[in-house]
């Protein structure tokens, strides 16, 4: 089987006035299709940047990233917007719901950008929050924002994302999604 995720010799400097500050150096590593992988390292190491680079909201200095065969790292900004809007699911750190929308309501909206999104109440049914579609963000349990954000990346696309990138460690039990 073919690498789905590849990162050939890629470096990131970023240019900070007159500090660069180089972020990757010559990264290589493999993702094999439906593997699931960790990235761990210190605060400063890369994470967050290599999650950037692979969501398409990052470009590299240098080397090469294919996702399923195809060089995302040469791809031009219209092209980049597709693939982030279509082909990646992206959790972040803090949920970015909006407060005085209802659970339902905030998958509804991250939907709104996709060409064919799945029905807001059957993928909060799949991430078990079906009753507490009508629930707003702070009536609901840290981990049951995780799920109503998981649900809003998932729910867009037809059937999922290829690919969905969490921007921290999941905490929270979430069952079989």
């Amino acid at each position: 089987m073919g690498s789905f995720v590849e990162f050939r010799n890629v470096s990131k400097t970023y240019h900070m006035g007159e500090v660069d500050i180089e972020a990757l150096k010559d990264v290589n590593f493999v993702i094999e299709k439906g593997e699931f992988c960790v990235v761990v390292g210190a605060s400063g190491a890369g994470k967050t940047t290599i999650l950037n680079i692979l969501g398409g909201m990052d470009t590299l200095s240098s080397g090469q990233v294919l996702l399923d065969g195809e060089e995302i790292s040469a791809y031009n900004k219209k092209k980049l917007t597709a693939y982030r809007r279509f082909d990646i699911g992206f959790v972040f750190q803090f949920y970015n719901l909006v407060q005085n929308l209802t659970a339902l309501e905030n998958v509804e909206l991250a939907a709104q950008i996709c060409k064919e999104p799945l029905d807001a109440g059957t993928v909060l049914e799949m991430v078990g929050l079906k009753e507490r579609e009508g629930n707003f963000p702070a009536q609901l349990s840290g981990g049951e924002q995780q799920r109503v954000a998981i649900a809003g990346c998932a729910g867009g696309t037809w059937l999922f994302p290829r690919v969905i990138w969490y921007g921290y460690s999941i905490m929270y039990s979430m069952g079989e999604i």
